[in-house]
C-alpha cells in the first residue's frame, strides 16, 4: 500500500507541532497500517486559510494518479483553518477513494454523512 503523508508548520511551533515530528508521527502510523510506500509533501511558512498551498496542491495532484491508498497528515488544522474546508477536502479526497487519517485529531466517517450547504459541495474545486 501506499501513503501520501502531508505536513504545515503549526502555531506554537514547538517539537510537537514541529514539521519534522509531525512526519514522524505519520510514517510510524502508515508503517502500522501496512503501508510500505509513504511520499512526503509539506508546506513551512505557508498559512492554513488558503488552500493554495504548493505541498498541499501536489499531494492533491498525487492523487488523481490513482495509486495511492491513504492520505496521512497529524491534526485537521495541518489540512486547513476551517472546518468547512477540512471536511471538503476530506471528502474530495475520499471521493477519489483514498482513505483519510489524521494521526492526533478524530475525524467523523463518513465525511459525506456531515450537513454541509449544497452550494459548498457544488461550488467547491480543488486547484
Amino acid at each position: 500500500m501506499t501513503a501520501v503523508v502531508y505536513a504545515r508548520q503549526l502555531k506554537p511551533s514547538g517539537d510537537a507541532f514541529s514539521i519534522e515530528s509531525q512526519v514522524a508521527q505519520c510514517k510510524d502510523y502508515a508503517l502500522q497500517i501496512g503501508c510500505r510506500e509513504v511520499e512526503v509533501y509539506m508546506d513551512e511558512g505557508v498559512t492554513g486559510w488558503t488552500l493554495d498551498r504548493p505541498g498541499l496542491q501536489a499531494a492533491l495532484a498525487r492523487f488523481q494518479e490513482g495509486d495511492v491508498d491513504y492520505f496521512i497528515f497529524s491534526h485537521l488544522e495541518c489540512l486547513a483553518k476551517r472546518v468547512r474546508d477540512q471536511m471538503l477536502l476530506i471528502k474530495t479526497i475520499e471521493d477519489l477513494g483514498v482513505r483519510v487519517a489524521a494521526v492526533r485529531t478524530p475525524i467523523p466517517h463518513p465525511v459525506s454523512l456531515i450537513c454541509l450547504p449544497q452550494g459548498y459541495q457544488s461550488s467547491y474545486k480543488i486547484n
